[in-house]
């Protein structure tokens, strides 16, 4: 039975980690995630994860060659013998030349989550965060009473990334990284696209739908 590999791709805000999660339950298919892979490196306390946490510290990015490495660790765990599916890798054309390389002539193929960065802006720059864990968002989901928590009544706040220049910022580095990797699995005829604006459970259907059309089973 050939492996298949699944990369998915979006903005910041598409909820594109969300339906990694959903279809990693529905196919069976472990998900790599960049960041999940970096943090348990660092846990372990080995040479490699306190040069990672080092790197971190001082606000710099993992040099290709570390992300590389765990990844191809990973690819030859035992439950990756079906395939796999990926969140937040590749995120730029080294790395992508590294992965394809890596998984040959097995099927693999990008999801896009595409959501534009108006909406972005308005499902981060409506979140709300406070101190004992809670989540709000304005539109979708308000506390009681503007600006306080229901739980705890202590003061919302705005995370720092869900800031509006930070916002700007990250949706230009998306742009930047990701437009040659989707221009490359679109000329490669292997790109899904999704409307990412719709619910979420609307965007789990329109992806199992598709995968399900290239002659995939999940």
């Amino acid at each position: 039975m050939e492996k298949i590999y699944l990369i998915f791709l979006g903005p910041p805000g598409s909820g594109k980690g969300t339906q990694a999660q959903m279809l990693s339950a529905k196919a069976k298919l472990p998900i790599i995630s960049t960041g999940e892979l970096l943090r348990h490196e660092q846990e372990k306390n080995t040479n490699k994860g306190k040069m990672i946490k080092e790197i971190i510290v001082k606000g710099k990015l993992v040099s290709n060659k570390i992300v590389e490495a765990i990844i191809n660790k990973r690819l030859t765990a035992k439950d990756a013998n079906k395939g796999m599916i990926f969140d937040g890798f590749p995120r730029n054309k080294n790395q992508l030349r590294h992965l394809t390389g890596k998984l040959g002539k097995n099927n693999v193929y990008a999801i896009l989550v595409d959501v534009s960065d108006k909406e972005v802006k308005r499902r981060l720059g409506g979140r709300r965060m406070c101190a004992c864990g809670a989540t709000y968002h304005l539109k979708y989901n308000p506390p009681q009473k503007s600006g306080i928590c229901d739980l705890c009544r202590g003061k919302l706040f705005i995370r720092n990334d869900d800031r509006p220049k930070v916002i700007a910022d990250r949706l230009k580095l998306y742009h930047q990284q990701s437009e040659p990797l989707i221009d490359y699995w679109l000329k490669s005829k292997r790109l899904i696209k999704i409307n990412g604006g719709q619910n979420i459970s609307r965007v789990r259907k329109d992806i199992e739908k598709k995968i399900r059309n290239l002659g995939i089973k999940l």
